[in-house]
């Protein structure tokens, strides 16, 4: 007799084998990756973004301050400059240095301008590189294989007994039991030394599965009521 179960979902014979199991395994997988990360990505990707924004902003206003400095310093430098703002735009001097005076202001500012858009592309253009390195220091920590939650899950004693998750589980409550049992009954022998759970499972194995119990005929537990 061949043991090999059916496909899960279709009840094809197990061979050869039925790519089903394998293609609902992927969108169980891409399914439970949603429900536990999602919500982790997007807080992720909000401090990523939030700390990279942050550094750039802090980027261009050092290389709009520093622009800015020496464009104020060049205008101060200009002959009549101080006198033309002292004026507001109408000094005492001949209008042929006014204009002249304001062509070279009116420079100034054409050049200031295009330095801090200049600015603001170096900035930007820096992104990637940014948002890598604050990718980077996030850290992504797998559990220990020793970990109770990992060797024991919860659903573990629903159905199944596994000597791998026997092995290496509860490791501190055993010791306690052990001292508990050899302390109350000396004298039951090798089953004293040994976890409760491998005697259990080793009983398990050589007595077989335990019988279903035969439901109540007659009298017994009334009916459940509709739609239970």
């Amino acid at each position: 007799m061949d043991a090999a179960p059916n496909c899960a979902i279709c009840n094809a014979p197990a061979y050869p084998e039925c790519p089903c199991e394998s293609e609902r395994l992927q969108i169980a997988v891409k399914q439970a990756e949603q429900r536990a990360m999602d919500e982790k990505l997007a807080e992720l990707r909000d401090w990523v973004i939030s700390h990279s924004r942050q550094h750039i902003l802090n980027q261009f206003e050092r290389l709009t301050s520093t622009r800015k400095a020496a464009h104020s310093a060049y205008l101060a430098s200009l002959p009549n400059y101080s006198i033309y703002m002292q004026y507001s735009g109408h000094p005492p001097i001949h209008p042929m240095y006014v204009d002249n005076l304001q062509r070279q202001i009116a420079e100034a500012h054409a050049e200031l301008k295009r330095g801090i858009d200049a600015d603001w592309r170096a900035s930007v253009l820096r992104y990637p590189e940014v948002l890598d390195y604050f990718y980077s220091l996030v850290e992504l920590r797998l559990p220990s294989e020793r970990s109770p939650r990992v060797v024991e899950p919860p659903f573990a004693a629903a159905g199944y007994a596994d000597t791998g998750f026997m092995a290496h589980s509860r490791l501190g409550k055993e010791k306690k039991k052990k001292r508990r049992d050899s302390s109350a009954a000396p004298d039951r022998g090798r089953i004293r030394d040994e976890p409760m759970q491998t005697v259990v499972g080793r009983m398990m194995r050589a007595q077989g599965p335990p019988p279903v119990p035969t439901p109540p005929i007659g009298g017994g537990y009334p009916r459940p009521p509709f739609p239970f």
